[in-house]
Parts: structure tokens; C-alpha cells; sequence
């Protein structure tokens, strides 16, 4: 019988094992992270085909104009996300320093006339076959990997600041080439994922602490030499009601609509401030026609799903098997935090309209389909870390 019991043993054992290695275990990735995600991209997608509609309408006779090239991204998007979620994550090791190269190449050809794209006072596309491509959105995965790559070799010692010298170049270098587009807000994202990064495996706060203040001190003095009307553009979250038909029209007209939306909201589709008010609510103020639409306790719910999309990926990034891992997944979950937590910020006119989009709700082809494939990453993460578990 002990023979005959060991026998079974080893066979679970094995069908564990084989389970374990072949993703097909019952808990072979974080459904409640994959839950949380498709959640939020469709909520997301509703509040796009509401408020883009009126914009649809006017400019291209066609309500679902910007919805439908959403939808063929966001699908775009979700095959990216399966198909990375099958990847071991730890092949990036080997390529994040190129990845990272190929970014910097296309962050450079973006400023030269004639093949970046210029829109709105900025040059921050490319133009491809049918669509745009935005380089800052994969230069924002590239920081991650490459910071991630870095660290995990254990050659630096990110705690002491002699060894901080690499990584600062490195921001420096790509926060050069995106305040040229202009992009403050690309630039505030991607300085604040490195960072996030390098506190996360042990570096000093005060470094930063005290840093940070000087340059946005340095960087506003530059700016009034240099533009003084951007300069007062920027300033004027302060009072945006002191200028309402210039500087501070945007951002008033989306204090307009989250205080419209009351506690339950119009409802949805019923937003006025869509309609030629506030200026592409599809975009960096689609959280303003989200509260118009569905009030403050909308608006609430909206915010925790992002708050335990969050937390459930930086609890990917704590169980993660190895440093690699745990870092990229700190890294693509600080781009969502960061990017959310501004974005809110500027649609409640709590700082500067710095024109960062929202997660999983603004219009944009690249940055919904590298978000929706870095989502695969952490789902590839959390399966590793679950078959790890398993294996033990």
C-alpha cells in the first residue's frame, strides 16, 4: 500500500508539475487582475462612444467615428495582451537595451520636420499607413524594461548616488528629446516611472526630494524667458476663471461639467458639455463628461476600480519570482498610477493642465494598444509567480 501510495504521489506530482509549466492549472493567471482590466476597458469604452459622439457627428458626419478606429486598436490591443501573456516575461532581459535604442531612434525622428506629425502646437506622431504613431507611449514601457534590466544584474548600487549616474542619463537623455516635441506631461510620466523604479529597489527619497523642486522651479523660470504665454497657460489652474475665454476656457468648462453631474449624474449619453464646450472630451477631459454624466458616486466608482486595478498590480510586482520582474511590473503599474492620478489632478483644476490621458478611456491607437499588451505582461507575471507557488 505505501509503494502504491508513493506511486499516486509522484503522479500528482507530475500533473501538478506539467500543469504548472504549460499554463493550463486552474489558477494559471490572476483572473481577478484580468476581471479588473476588462471592467475598466469597458467602462472606459462606453464613456469614449458618449463622449465622442458629438465630435464624431460634426467633423466626420459619423457618430461613431472615433469609437469604431477605438474599437479596431482595443482589439488590436486584447491579441497583443493574450499573446504577450504567453510570453516568459524574463525574455525582455535580453532585449530591453534595444527596445530601448529603437525608442530613442523614433523619439528623434519625431522631431525632425517632415516625418514627425505636428499637431496642436506639438510634434509627438509619426505618421504611419491609416493611423499615427505616438513613440513616447512605448518609450514609456522601454524606461520600465531597461531600468528593470539594469537593476537585476546587480552591478549597481542604486542606494548610493555614485551609481545613480547611469540611470540619470538616461532621463535625461529621453526627458531632452520629449520637452522638444513639446510633451511635459510624456516627460512628467516617464522621469516619474524611473524614479518610482529606483525608490522601489532601495534608493533614497532625499535625492529626489530635494531635486525635483529645483527643477520645476528652474523649468518655470525657463519657461517665462522663453514663453511667457505658455507660461500663463500653465499657471492658470490657479484661477481658471480669471481668463475664461483664453488661458483658462478648457479647464473651466470642465469644472462646468463635474459640477453639472451632481451626486447621480444626467445620465449617460447626456453630457451638454460634449457638445462644443469643452474642447476634445473624448481625450485628456473625458473623467470631466465621465462625472457630468454619471455624478460624483460614478465617478467614485471609476476611481476605486482604478485604485484595486492598481493595487492588484503592484501585488503582481511584490509576488513576482525574481527582481526583473518585480521591478517591470512596479514600472508598468507606476505608468498607470502616475498617468491617472495627473490626469484626475488636471481635470479637478489641482495643477496645471499638463494634457496627460486617462487609462483605458482616452482616444489614442498607441497608447490603448501598448497599455493593453503591457496588461499582458503582468498577466505573464502573475502566472509565473502562481506556478512558482505551485511548483513549491
Amino acid at each position: 500500500m505505501a509503494v502504491k501510495r508513493v506511486s499516486a504521489d509522484r503522479r500528482v506530482k507530475k500533473t501538478v508539475d506539467k500543469k504548472a509549466k504549460t499554463g493550463r492549472g486552474i489558477k494559471s493567471i490572476d483572473y481577478t487582475f484580468l476581471f479588473l482590466i476588462m471592467l475598466m476597458l469597458s467602462i472606459g469604452l462606453v464613456m469614449l462612444l458618449s463622449a465622442s459622439a458629438p465630435a464624431g457627428a460634426s467633423k466626420f458626419n459619423d457618430s461613431y467615428h472615433f469609437f469604431k478606429k477605438q474599437i479596431i486598436f482595443v482589439a488590436a490591443g486584447l491579441v497583443g495582451m493574450v499573446v504577450v501573456s504567453k510570453i516568459d516575461y524574463r525574455i525582455y532581459r535580453k532585449y530591453a537595451g534595444i527596445y530601448f535604442v529603437v525608442c530613442l531612434v523614433l523619439l528623434t525622428l519625431v522631431a525632425i520636420p517632415g516625418i514627425g506629425v505636428k499637431l496642436n502646437g506639438s510634434r509627438r506622431w509619426i505618421q504611419l499607413p491609416g493611423f499615427q504613431l505616438q513613440p513616447s507611449e512605448f518609450m514609456k514601457l522601454a524606461i520600465g524594461m531597461l531600468f528593470a534590466q539594469l537593476i537585476s544584474t546587480g552591478k549597481y548600487n542604486v542606494s548610493k548616488l555614485k551609481d545613480l549616474r547611469i540611470f540619470a542619463a538616461v532621463l535625461a537623455a529621453v526627458a531632452v528629446l520629449m520637452l522638444l516635441e513639446p510633451h511635459l506631461s510624456g516627460t512628467i510620466v516617464i522621469v516619474g516611472i524611473g524614479v518610482w523604479i529606483l525608490i522601489s529597489s532601495g534608493t533614497p527619497v532625499w535625492p529626489f526630494a530635494v531635486g525635483m523642486p529645483v527643477v520645476g522651479v528652474v523649468g518655470i523660470v525657463l519657461i517665462f524667458f522663453f514663453d511667457a504665454n505658455r507660461l500663463a497657460r500653465l499657471m492658470r489652474f490657479l484661477n481658471p476663471f480669471e481668463d475664461m475665454q483664453n488661458t483658462g476656457y478648457q479647464i473651466a468648462q470642465a469644472l462646468y461639467a463635474m459640477g453639472s453631474g451632481g451626486i447621480f449624474g444626467r445620465g449617460i449619453g447626456q453630457s451638454v458639455q460634449k457638445y462644443s464646450y469643452l474642447p476634445e472630451p473624448y481625450n485628456d477631459f473625458i473623467f470631466s463628461i465621465a462625472c457630468e454624466e454619471l455624478g460624483l458616486v460614478g465617478a467614485a466608482v471609476i476611481i476605486i476600480i482604478f485604485a484595486l486595478l492598481i493595487l492588484r498590480g503592484f501585488r503582481i510586482a511584490l509576488n513576482a519570482p525574481d527582481t526583473f520582474g518585480s521591478l517591470l511590473a512596479t514600472g508598468i503599474m507606476a505608468q498607470v498610477a502616475i498617468q491617472t492620478t495627473l490626469n484626475i489632478a488636471v481635470a479637478t483644476s489641482s495643477v496645471p493642465n499638463t494634457g496627460v490621458s486617462l487609462p483605458f478611456f482616452s482616444y489614442g491607437g498607441t497608447a490603448i494598444m501598448v497599455l493593453l499588451t503591457e496588461m499582458g505582461i503582468l498577466l505573464n507575471i502573475s502566472r509565473a509567480s502562481i506556478n512558482e507557488h505551485v511548483r513549491m
